[in-house]
């Protein structure tokens, strides 16, 4: 593993299910046992489906914005600068409930996220995803769709 700079506005961005990832960085450069750390920018309504890492632990923290994170029978409200941690093999969702767009920090460890965001974005270059395919390609990475996003 080498050095890595990026400036800011710098990474590959793809479009995941209505949000922005921008990727900093991932295994190509921290090697498939470190790290995927992406920028997410989520518009208000944004919510993920509840869904399951069997493969791999997830971090969140809010730069900006205020996100709803919802894990097994836990609800947590946070703004900037609040963090959540996601171990792998709990069910978890989240949603942007508020007016401005969500700006945040993923990160997931082992590496290897970034390749799933990719395989979505291909997937679905604009308009809503088809659920079984999503939940195909979901498998396919080691994510479990286990419910609808939250309400």
């Amino acid at each position: 593993m080498t050095a890595l700079h990026l400036p800011p506005g710098a990474g590959t961005t793809h479009l995941f299910l209505g949000s922005t990832m921008t990727v900093k960085a991932g295994e190509p450069q921290t090697g498939t046992t470190a790290l995927s750390l992406i920028e997410q920018v989520c518009p208000p309504g944004f919510a993920t489906p509840r869904h399951v890492h069997h493969k791999d632990d997830e971090a969140f923290y809010v730069l900006s914005g205020s996100i709803e994170v919802h894990c097994g029978d836990e609800v947590w409200h946070d703004g900037p600068g609040g963090f959540v941690l996601l171990p792998r093999a709990l069910p978890h969702a989240f949603v942007n409930r508020g007016d401005e767009p969500l700006r945040l920090l993923q990160l997931t460890w082992p590496g290897g996220f970034e390749h799933f965001a990719a395989d979505v974005a291909a997937a679905f270059p604009s308009g809503p995803p088809n659920p079984a395919v999503l939940t195909e390609i979901a498998a396919g990475h080691g994510y479990e769709i286990v419910g609808p996003p939250p309400h």
